[in-house]
């Protein structure tokens, strides 16, 4: 990507760089000292002349998002302080939540005040009943949460920078219904704008963006690491090891929006769709095993999965290591201890049969560590998956597209397996995977018992012993 006019005049000969920053005039040097916006940003931060209506800017985390977008509003509020009949104009700030919009947009370290404070222009925050800026001419930011459809609504707004759509509870409710709607400020030789900064997922308004191809859509594209001089060097490089060559890093890192992949039985929208912060009240919780079967590098898939009364299923953790045998075993059993889960589900066919042991004498030495109560059995279910991967995998595919399977934060790697893993039993086996479909295959067959419980034959059959229970204590009394 692009380099900033200060990376670029750092790049030239020492006395080719002295010689020009010697003929300009001194305010230009004091801007360029507090880092002005024209002199730090990169081409790609800056949405360009034209005539769009939505500038995207899609970029990894770090990519200098929320920077972009204040100094986007601030230049916009002064260069149309006035709409073509002379009232000051109004401007918006949306973000997932209100204690976003505030903590982030306005008063973060890349904030909007931030801008403000730096270029000295005057302004007042005012705090309540929500945060907004006042200028002296009349003008007005104004900031929201995304938390209904109808955000937005009533405004006759000139622009606003909408931040992390992707995170929001209705993005394309909201811009339909009302953001979009409210951009309808008359202004004089320009027209109102939305500026989208988010790192992108698949969801509906960001496809209908995308796939326009028209020019009323602008499209920035970026990376975290284009903005890697001014990032922790450190971390960046945690961030490659840990993320570099999946699919969540291509998303969360580099920026790309990823479409489904063809034949894969998860939808990556739907786990998007499902996410929640918190878990319910779960009336079972069960840790499902993929043992490994060759060395050290191999994976033990070990992912926590609870349900609710309503049948829903959760994604608790995802505790899935490198690891065989004992130590493997172990690990299983405290992820069981640290969930109070009910059940131990692995899988102990092909050639795995060994592992039920090796979980059990593992059991048992937690027991004398206190882990486990005494005189206590290890609550282990070995399954025989007889049938196919692809088979077996399908019911828990259509609770995800039923939006009845939900993760409880996020899971990268396991994630990755699900909306991206197609050639099921291959011998590249997708032990995560194979773990989260053990565990919800058993709780979906308690949804079953349950089921049977209730079943209209089975009151039919209580109420018929129960009569010839009666008729019993008649013929006695004869």
């Amino acid at each position: 990507m692009g380099l900033s006019l200060q990376d670029r005049v750092a790049l030239l000969p020492i006395e080719e760089r002295n010689a020009w920053l010697a003929e300009l005039p001194d305010y230009l040097i004091e801007e360029m000292e507090r880092g002005e916006w024209w002199w730090v940003s990169r081409p790609e931060q800056v949405p360009p002349p034209g005539g769009w209506f939505v500038c995207l800017a899609l970029a990894g985390r770090g990519f200098g998002k929320s920077r972009a977008g204040s100094e986007w509003i601030v230049n916009q509020v002064l260069k149309h302080p006035f709409d073509g009949h002379g009232i000051p104009t109004e401007w918006l700030v949306i973000a997932e939540t209100l204690s976003d919009a505030r903590t982030i947009c306005m008063e973060g370290p890349a904030g909007i005040l931030r801008v403000l404070e730096r270029r000295k222009i005057k302004h007042r925050y005012k705090m309540s009943p929500r945060p907004m800026i006042l200028f002296p001419d009349g003008s007005k930011i104004y900031t929201e949460g995304a938390d209904d459809p109808d955000v937005g609504r009533g405004y006759n707004a000139a622009g606003a920078w909408l931040d992390e759509i992707c995170k929001w509870k209705y993005p394309k409710k909201s811009w339909d219904e009302g953001i979009m709607p409210s951009l309808r400020s008359d202004l004089i030789g320009d027209h109102p704008r939305a500026f989208v900064t988010t790192t992108p997922k698949p969801i509906d308004i960001l496809q209908e963006w995308v796939k326009r191809g028209d020019s009323t859509i602008h499209v920035i594209r970026g990376s975290t690491f284009d903005n890697s001089s001014n990032l922790s060097q450190l971390v960046l490089e945690e961030l490659r090891k840990r993320y570099e060559g999946t699919a969540i890093g291509r998303q969360e890192l580099h920026g790309e929006m990823l479409e489904g992949f063809e034949g894969a039985l998860f939808s990556r929208l739907d786990i998007l769709n499902n996410r929640i912060r918190e878990a319910p009240d779960l009336v079972n919780i069960v840790v499902g095993v993929d043992p490994s079967l060759t060395g050290e590098d191999d994976e033990m898939g070990i992912v926590v999965v609870g349900r609710d009364r309503d049948n829903h299923m959760y994604v608790l953790e995802d505790a899935s290591l490198m690891g065989v045998g004992r130590s493997a075993a172990l690990e299983a059993w405290r992820v069981v201890a640290r969930w109070g889960a009910d059940k131990l589900i692995c899988e102990v066919n092909l050639g795995k049969r060994w592992m039920q042991q090796v979980f059990n004498d593992a059991y048992y030495e937690l027991v004398g560590q206190g882990v486990f109560e005494r005189n206590t059995k290890p609550p282990l279910l070995g399954i025989d998956t007889k049938i196919g991967k692809k088979t077996r995998g399908e019911p828990v595919a259509m609770r995800n597209e039923q939006g009845k399977l939900h993760h409880v934060g996020e899971f990268p790697e396991l994630e990755d397996q699900m909306a991206t893993f197609t050639s099921w039993g291959t011998s590249d086996s997708p032990d995560r995977l194979d773990a989260l479909v053990h565990a919800c295959r058993f709780l979906m067959d308690g949804e079953k018992k349950q089921a049977r419980i209730s079943s209209p034959q089975d009151v039919l059959s209580t109420t018929l012993q129960s009569l010839l229970a009666e008729a019993g204590s008649y013929r006695s009394d004869f």
